[in-house]
């Protein structure tokens, strides 16, 4: 998985759960699979595979889960097992505790980075390529008039 985002190179093999737009949930949620939340939760969440937390997500509680993409707001502790991935767009206020860090470019931490056994970890930064071809492709039409 080294040098490669999460989502392009995680298997699904206990399914995938999503909660979309507007809802909003109080409580806990848990799991054997993944999780795509694009919605509010106010409390815990822990899945056993990727927990991808969309730029319309956010959850204000403790987090836990196998590997986690952050591009909306987590506000509590997040423990993952092995890679966490924090986007462009993702603010995390709260700990993290994880065995490996990719943090974009212009993403927000307010907290501590250590790794399973308790030792810091420096984070990595990345420019998100998406945006990068975006950014080109834009100018590109531009200048075809």
């Amino acid at each position: 998985m080294e040098n490669k985002r999460i989502s392009e190179s995680y298997s699904d093999s206990d399914g995938k759960s999503f909660i979309r737009g507007v809802t909003r949930i109080t409580g806990t949620i848990s799991g054997p699979g993944d999780l795509e939340l694009e919605g509010e939760l106010n409390g815990d969440v822990s899945v056993a595979g990727l927990l991808v937390i969309g730029e319309q997500g956010s959850v204000q509680g403790k987090v836990t889960a196998g590997n986690m993409v952050l591009a909306g707001r987590v506000h509590g502790k997040a423990t993952v097992r092995e890679r966490i991935e924090v986007r462009s767009s993702g603010r995390m206020e709260g700990n993290i505790v994880c065995q490996k860090i990719a943090i974009a470019e212009g993403a927000y931490l307010d907290g501590e980075v250590h790794t399973h056994k308790g030792q810091p970890l420096a984070p990595d930064f990345f420019t998100e390529k998406r945006k990068d071809l975006q950014a080109a492709k834009a100018a590109g039409n531009g200048q075809a008039k």
